[in-house]
C-alpha cells in the first residue's frame, strides 16, 4: 500500500496552495455552479470547489488509483452526495459530454498536447454556458489560441512558471 501511494505522489502535479487560492479569488463566486475538476489527479480543485458552495463538482481522472483516492477524500468530508468521477479521459468526457457547464477547470500535463486537444473540441462544441468561465492551468511555454467558438480570453495570471488563462463566453 505504502509503495502505490509513492507511485500515485510521482505521477502527480497537485495544484500548489496559492495557486488554488489564486483560482477561487478568480471566480470569486462558486455558489450553486456546476463546476468541472478535468485532469483531477487528486482533487483538490473541486474539493475546494464543494467547501465553497459549488452545487455539483464532476471530477475527471483517468487514472484508476487516484479516481480511488478523490472518492475516499470525498466520503471523508461528506461531500459525496454533490460530486461524481469519472475514471476516463479529459479529451473523451468532453468529446461526449452534451451539457454546458458554469465552471470548467482544466490542468492537463504540462506540454503534453493536452491543451491542443482540448482547444480542438471546444472549437467544435459549446460546453460553457453563457456566462460561463473555462480556466486552464499551464507551463508559461505553452501557447494558446486567442478565441475558441464563443469564447475569448478574458485575463491571464502568472505564478512562477505556471500561468492561470481565464476565457469567458463573448456572445
Amino acid at each position: 500500500m505504502v509503495q502505490n501511494r509513492s507511485k500515485v505522489q510521482n505521477r502527480v502535479r497537485p495544484t500548489p496552495a496559492i495557486v488554488r487560492k489564486a483560482i477561487f479569488d478568480i471566480l470569486r463566486d462558486v455558489e450553486d455552479k456546476i463546476f468541472i475538476d478535468l485532469y483531477a489527479g487528486k482533487g483538490f480543485v473541486g474539493v475546494e470547489a464543494l467547501k465553497r458552495g459549488a452545487n455539483e463538482v464532476i471530477f475527471v481522472e483517468k487514472d484508476p488509483v487516484l479516481c480511488i483516492f478523490i472518492k475516499n477524500s470525498l466520503q471523508k468530508k461528506k461531500l459525496s452526495d454533490k460530486a461524481r468521477v469519472y475514471n476516463m479521459d479529459a479529451v473523451s468526457f468532453l468529446q461526449d459530454s452534451s451539457h454546458e457547464y458554469d465552471i470548467i477547470f482544466a490542468d492537463p500535463p504540462y506540454e503534453s498536447g493536452e491543451l491542443e486537444k482540448i482547444f480542438k473540441i471546444f472549437e467544435n462544441k459549446n460546453l460553457i454556458k453563457e456566462g460561463g468561465v473555462l480556466i486552464l492551468q499551464h507551463y508559461k511555454n505553452e501557447s494558446l489560441r486567442e478565441k475558441l467558438k464563443g469564447l475569448k480570453i478574458h485575463k491571464c495570471y502568472r505564478y512562477g512558471d505556471t500561468f492561470l488563462t481565464v476565457y469567458r463566453r463573448s456572445e
